[in-house]
């Protein structure tokens, strides 16, 4: 898997430690807030990934419709 939605997911989670008090930032740690990066950067890849299958299959109902209507002329 590439990184390319990597920094996206990193501002995301320094979104999140700003909205923290400096004990909560302290409790959860950094381990922890580069764990809830992956897991984004994860979530918005899968996301890319499916939007991007749905597309693939309209363009393929469509070029399917399309060669059907041809057949017919």
């Amino acid at each position: 898997m590439t990184h390319k939605h990597l920094p996206h997911a990193e501002r995301l989670v320094e979104t999140f430690k700003n909205k923290l008090s400096k004990s909560g930032r302290e409790h959860v740690g950094d381990k922890h807030f580069d764990e809830l990066t992956l897991m984004i950067e994860s979530a918005i890849s899968t996301a890319v990934l499916e939007e991007t299958e749905h597309a693939a299959d309209r363009m393929q109902e469509l070029v399917d419709s399309i060669r059907k209507g041809a057949e017919h002329l």
